[in-house]
């Protein structure tokens, strides 16, 4: 297991490259923050005009994909779309997060009406690519599950903040501890559907396992009337 605190990201020119070399590296999280304070300072058409990272590090000489990817290297990230917020965003931020260190930016898709923004996380210590998803799991349980369920992916990449046309653009951070992970994954159990589920059923999201059954059950009952 890595015990090295690291604070990397990779970056990608665009959303379909798929190249894993750039990276960057920071001595601390403080340092990484500086670099998402710079980039909000740039202006973009939007997203299609701005580059991602990741907090993913992959095997080296291959190419972006969960299979690749060896941990998360000291912070994370969530994405919250939809959500309505009373108030100011930052007060409201500020509520949601239990004590954590963090930067908070806007995507290239908020607006003043619905706030869309991206909360990067510093992390305790890195997070091996076998407890990712738990990872994601719990964190997402600890905020209420108000983060996009697509974060959850090992290699997520997530655009730079930067100052997008038409969009409402902010970003701001907060004081705190980094996350404690083996806390906050002790907190938050988590059974891995994929590796232990045996049928079809216990492979599905509960919500989509709940649908089907409910599925079958109607069309059972449905075929029982007409006997």
């Amino acid at each position: 297991m890595t015990t090295t605190l690291d604070f990397s990201l990779t970056l990608f020119k665009s959303a379909f490259d798929n190249k894993t070399h750039r990276r960057m590296d920071f001595p601390s999280f403080d340092e990484l923050g500086k670099l998402l304070y710079a980039l909000s300072n740039q202006t973009k058409k939007g997203k299609r005009d701005a580059e991602l990272i990741s907090p993913a590090i992959y095997k080296t000489d291959t190419t972006r994909s969960n299979a690749n990817v060896l941990r998360w290297a000291g912070w994370c990230a969530v994405d919250v779309d939809d959500i309505s917020i009373e108030g100011s965003i930052d007060d409201y931020v500020h509520d949601l997060v239990p004590g954590w260190r963090f930067v908070c930016y806007s995507t290239a898709s908020s607006t003043i009406a619905q706030p869309k923004f991206r909360l990067v996380f510093e992390l305790a210590r890195p997070i091996e690519s076998d407890t990712i998803r738990h990872f994601w799991y719990a964190l997402n349980k600890e905020l209420g599950d108000i983060g996009d369920i697509q974060t959850k992916d090992l290699s997520r990449m997530y655009y730079i903040p930067a100052t997008y046309d038409d969009a409402n653009n902010f970003i701001f951070s907060g004081s705190g501890e980094p996350i404690d992970v083996d806390a906050l994954l002790a907190k938050h159990p988590y059974v891995d559907r994929a590796k232990s589920g045996n049928t079809f059923l216990d492979r599905l999201p509960p919500e989509l396992a709940n649908a089907v059954v409910n599925h079958r059950k109607s069309t059972i009952e449905s075929n029982s009337s007409d006997i």
